[in-house]
């Protein structure tokens, strides 16, 4: 149960709602917690329906599609897809589709009209695989231009049950650098695919677009291994100040796990993580688990898996450039250099705000918190987000009897007392101004003091 605390001069829960921005957006698979959420930005959950928002882009092509998939792979208890893929060509989109080749993953070619062009990656020892997950929608329609992509393959346990994330740009410029990139291994640029012009993973050649400005945001695009990407993502951990959050589906890169080891041995900073199961016994796990404990959580449930490729820098602190970052390309040596991946690195407090919550309902999931204190009475407490902007959260367990909570100001004014009956409450901060202010969380036998920056 929430139960928000109202002072009438002073606390007034005042939540003014807003977007990411109209050009970009996130959709999220799995459970979020909206209670990190600042002024209303709540993250996107689509409870078994990112199928069925795939289609409804899909719709929206009226003159071309581009698709690069690992993964198509239509299950009856999905959405249909290729139905849409089959409609948007009967109504005159020119439809390009490139599938993996090497792991035969896409068993729904077959469901598309034949007169569509589809092109598999060669399966030979010079390749890996075509791990990309994008989609581009009309291209050279400046208002229309779309690009889709993020972690999640278009299978029916990708969509409902593993965790993954997608992320959709409207913008032209960055529509067409993924449209250089796939007309690399298409080896052409007309409807028909050339199999003898096209390039694949270390034989492709490196793009020229990189930075772009979408909604005054700045956004980074790289594609591997062509893009050296794994050296883009160590410098993105180490651009972190106070927070940083990452989840990975296959970690094992070790110069990423000794750039967020030293930054968990940084004084002030928040470092947590998820990696699936699949990462034990790598060396980033070998590096990081010891060193984070708790902070770290292994995913590890019957017929799912943490599919995600996502990290979140600073998402509380607006004013030291948060980020996400966010794509195809797992943590490891053969996505950085044999592989076709793409990633996205985007500079936007909003989007990172959404992403924050996002792991913070996977990492719950698993049994961690986001910043606990256990008193010596055996309860714990739990405060958070911390800085905040318009309301912070106070979580009580294992606690027997009264809970006060006491707010005050540096030189001991007290500002607002309330007594904590529920095991999670908010409080609003929105009528106070900006500054430090202390707040005494008190049991019958045991007390916390917080101190609290309200941004």
């Amino acid at each position: 149960m929430t139960r928000y605390l109202l002072l009438a001069v002073l606390f007034v829960v005042s939540f003014s709602s807003y977007a990411a921005g109209d050009k970009i957006k996130a959709y999220f698979n799995t459970p979020v917690d909206t209670t990190f959420a600042r002024h209303g930005n709540n993250a996107v959950y689509l409870n078994y329906t990112l199928d069925d928002t795939l289609i409804a882009y899909i719709n929206r092509a009226t003159q071309t599609l581009d698709i690069a998939i690992y993964q198509f792979s239509q299950g009856s208890g999905m959405a249909d897809i290729a139905g849409a893929i089959n409609s948007a060509y009967g109504r005159g989109v020119t439809v390009r589709l490139i599938y993996d080749g090497k792991d035969n993953a896409s068993n729904s070619i077959g469901l598309l009209n034949a007169g569509i062009h589809t092109l598999a990656s060669p399966g030979g020892s010079g390749y890996n695989i075509m791990h990309n997950k994008f989609m581009i929608i009309d291209v050279a329609n400046s208002s229309n231009a779309t690009v889709w992509t993020g972690s999640t393959n278009w299978s029916e346990l990708m969509f409902d049950r593993d965790v993954n994330n997608a992320v959709i740009i409207q913008d032209q410029p960055l529509a067409q650098a993924y449209l250089a990139e796939f007309e690399q291994m298409w080896g052409s640029t007309t409807a028909t695919p050339n199999a003898t012009n096209a390039k694949f993973g270390p034989f492709k050649t490196a793009t020229t677009a990189h930075t772009f400005t979408i909604d005054g945001k700045t956004v980074q695009l790289y594609f591997s291994p062509s893009d050296n990407t794994n050296d883009q993502i160590v410098t993105a951990i180490n651009t972190a100040d106070k927070q940083l959050f990452f989840g990975v589906y296959t970690f094992t890169e070790s110069p990423n796990a000794n750039a967020i080891s030293a930054k968990y041995s940084t004084a002030g900073m928040t470092v947590k993580g998820i990696m699936d199961e699949f990462s034990i016994g790598y060396s980033a796990y070998n590096i990081l688990s010891p060193l984070m404990g708790s902070d770290l959580k292994i995913y590890s449930q019957s017929n799912k898996v943490y599919h995600s490729k996502m990290m979140v820098v600073d998402p509380d602190y607006p004013a030291m450039d948060p980020l996400v970052l966010t794509g195809s390309h797992n943590w490891s040596v053969t996505a950085d250099t044999k592989n076709d991946e793409n990633t996205l690195i985007i500079h936007d407090s909003t989007l990172a705000n959404q992403y924050l919550q996002s792991f913070a309902g996977s990492f719950e999931n698993l049994g961690g918190t986001m910043g606990v204190d256990m008193l010596s009475d055996g309860s714990s407490i739990s405060l958070y987000p911390n800085p905040a902007q318009d309301h912070i959260f106070i979580d009580i367990a294992n606690v027997t009897g009264p809970v006060n909570a006491d707010l005050t100001d540096l030189t001991g004014k007290a500002l607002y007392t309330a007594s904590l009956i529920s095991d999670h409450t908010g409080i609003s901060l929105a009528r106070l101004a900006t500054g430090t202010y202390l707040i005494k969380v008190s049991t019958q036998t045991s007390s916390k003091t917080y101190k609290v920056v309200k941004l």
